[in-house]
């Protein structure tokens, strides 16, 4: 290390050549790494711009290729941190029945693939593999999930027919469609043809009120009956412009208002009540909203593959209603499992189960006040659920804890999005545009800083939640392992053209 002498009247020199300051500045660059450039996306240049700023280039060399060096080290440490600490982590867990989320990502020379749990968050696949058929992912999950006792029950993804067949046939699992794609499929074709009226009777409207404007100016003389008559004409079609452009607005937003219905009503648990509702109530719920649309077409005349868009639908509504038969199949078995009397299991499905989905739910409503009321009805549920006096209350401290923890895994396997994949791969999306591309080195440790260092607001990582128990901490672990710091070179007097000559 090329070490130099603190001067006697530099503080601040002398601190970080102590082994004090020598502490606190591996922590500060260790965390200038995990926080730019692992999880920020920025590149190691940026790096060495904030050891410049901060003053700290004077301790830390602060070039590209004295800081290479020590980004390589911290990505294969993290990637050794995870196998180290994950086999032990499985052996340990208690087994699982898990909903899988899958999806490709495109950024490089391979796709991408990418599954996670979506309870807890945890990253069970993420991988570069040649190909993305049903055998290449059924491999790669199976590989990513080796020594954990896991069973996948469900994948939910945007019905690629190879992550359905993996599903299907790969692991004889129940596949449940993303949401979010089935609504723009339904809505895409309608929508283009119901704005074309709206647009054109905007510019028609544009031009009534121009030539109206243009005739009801003040004049010096009394107008003539042609004028007057042009007039009244002007302000009928401006009337009757602006009538068919409300109803064309009217139109849309009632194509819009009924799509967006279709993820209001597709729930296991009512909206508004909270109560349990079967699957063929949520049928006939989201079949209302499909007919309206196709009403709406049919007043608007959008043509065959409008009509098509809303046919096509209905087999998709016909997959959510078999989505929401198997959740409560299972929900029935699961809560079944728990030995309890008649009443306490009724309790666990109309006030537990709910409670713990709509608590999740909440978080995803679309303004802040459905978001607050949605907790609050949680809230509620588990009160009544836990009531002195209630069924429930009887029940041992343990097997309480065990009731709540069935209520809240199996309230989580209904997934209705793919949303937790959809965002990771908008964060690879940022690393490839940071870096220009990530290795399969970076991408492992891209992996492990999700699944053990990133932080929910409860405090818990991923890994935490998924495995049941607390990991150790890999930024600690990290510390331990790191290489030691780069010192900067000796700066040397730059030579002038008058010390050349005289060299010369």
């Amino acid at each position: 290390m090329r070490h130099h002498s603190p001067a006697d009247d530099d503080p601040v020199a002398a601190f970080f050549f102590s082994p004090a300051g020598e502490s606190v500045l591996r922590h500060i660059v260790l965390a200038a790494f995990a926080t730019f450039q692992l999880r920020g996306a920025c590149g190691i240049r940026f790096i060495g711009d904030f050891l410049k700023l901060s003053q700290l280039d004077r301790f830390v060399a602060s070039s590209r290729g004295a800081l290479h060096p020590l980004a390589a080290h911290i990505e294969s440490d993290l990637v050794a941190f995870r196998d180290c600490e994950q086999p032990d982590l499985a052996q340990q867990m208690q087994a699982k029945t898990i909903t899988l989320v899958p999806d490709e990502h495109f950024h490089s020379g391979k796709p991408c693939l990418v599954g996670i749990e979506p309870v807890a968050n945890f990253i069970l696949v993420e991988c570069y593999r040649d190909r993305r058929d049903a055998d290449t992912w059924k491999e790669a999950i199976e590989e990513g999930t080796k020594g954990m006792p896991l069973k996948i029950v469900q994948m939910t993804s945007d019905q690629a027919t190879a992550l359905v067949c993996c599903a299907e046939k790969g692991f004889e699992a129940m596949h449940s469609p993303d949401l979010f794609h089935g609504q723009r499929d339904m809505l895409k074709p309608v929508l283009l043809p119901l704005n074309r009226p709206i647009q054109q009777a905007q510019k028609d409207l544009e031009k009534a009120t121009q030539q109206s404007d243009k005739l009801d100016t003040p004049m010096d003389e009394m107008p003539s009956e042609e004028q007057l008559r042009s007039l009244i004409e002007s302000m009928r079609q401006e009337l009757v412009i602006g009538k068919r452009l409300e109803q064309s607005r009217q139109r849309k937003e009632e194509a819009v208002e009924q799509v967006r219905g279709v993820g209001d009503d597709y729930h296991p648990f009512d909206r508004v009540t909270g109560r349990p509702v079967t699957a063929e109530e949520v049928g006939k719920r989201l079949t209302e909203h499909v007919d309206r649309l196709a009403e709406v077409v049919e007043e608007a005349r959008l043509g065959e593959k409008a009509e098509q868009a809303v046919n096509k639908s209905r087999t998709w509504v016909a997959t959510l209603m078999g989505c929401v038969a198997w959740f409560w199949c299972l929900a029935t078995a699961r809560v079944q499992e728990l030995e309890l009397s008649e009443e306490q299991e009724r309790i666990v499905k109309e006030k537990l189960l709910a409670s713990e989905y709509w608590a999740t739910a909440a978080g995803r409503a679309r303004s802040a006040e459905e978001r607050k009321r949605l907790k609050v009805m949680a809230a509620e549920l588990t009160k009544e659920a836990w009531r002195k006096g209630g069924a429930l209350s009887s029940l041992s401290e343990e097997a309480r804890k065990e009731v709540a923890k069935v209520s809240r895994e199996t309230a989580g396997m209904f997934q209705r999005s793919s949303s937790c994949v959809e965002g990771r791969n908008g964060r690879l999306s940022l690393q490839h545009h940071g870096h220009s591309r990530v290795s399969e080195r970076r991408l492992k440790a891209l992996t492990v800083m999700h699944n053990y260092m990133v932080k929910r607001p409860d405090g818990t990582t991923a890994a935490e939640r998924f495995f049941g128990q607390k990991p150790k901490d890999v930024f600690s672990w990290l510390l331990e392992r790191m290489p030691d710091l780069p010192r900067p070179a000796r700066k040397r007097p730059r030579q002038t053209a008058e010390s050349y000559s005289k060299v010369g």
